[in-house]
């Protein structure tokens, strides 16, 4: 199994949809910044969301693993390519631990990340591989698809990427 550094949005789209479980058979080891934890867990617990506390109690799991970004390394990133400090946080990650996968759903970041010589999955794709692992059947992989598609104001995919996804799916 492969290494990953996580975006907060993959992490969230997933705790809302009680989906990180998904995680489990794709990585060995997912590394998310001290950034990445505080706009995820502690800045979602102070507003109370849901998801927060979901991925907080995921992460004592072990699967998760936060460290602690060079500020140096993160500015850096962040004047080169224009992004904002989370998503630079996880390239530094990457490159620090040399990672098979960056796990976001931005498709600028999702173009740097690929520029820099790392593969790219998002929520889709892990719903979609997992899948494909046999880990969710194709009734609740596609109920899980449209869980997200009818919820448009806490997932941003465009319908036509989400029916694009449940089409491939049904076809086997």
């Amino acid at each position: 199994m492969d290494l990953a550094v996580s975006d907060s949005d993959v992490l969230i789209h997933l705790s809302k949809i009680n989906q990180l479980e998904l995680l489990q058979n794709q990585f060995t080891k997912i590394y998310i910044s001290n950034i990445i934890y505080n706009e995820t867990v502690v800045q979602g617990i102070t507003l109370q969301k849901k998801d927060a506390f979901i991925l907080k109690e995921f992460i004592q799991t072990g699967l998760i693993l936060i460290k602690k970004v060079e500020t140096e390394k993160t500015i850096e990133i962040m004047e080169r390519y224009h992004i904002h400090e989370g998503e630079s946080s996880i390239i530094a990650l990457a490159k620090e631990f040399k990672v098979n996968y960056c796990l976001t759903n931005e498709i600028k970041v999702r173009k740097i990340i690929r520029s820099e010589g790392f593969k790219v999955v998002g929520t889709l794709g892990i719903i979609l591989k997992s899948y494909n692992l046999g880990q969710v059947d194709k009734k609740d992989c596609i109920n899980l698809l449209k869980n997200i598609q009818s919820s448009s104001r806490e997932f941003r995919f465009h319908p036509k990427l989400i029916n694009k996804v449940i089409k491939e799916i049904e076809r086997e």
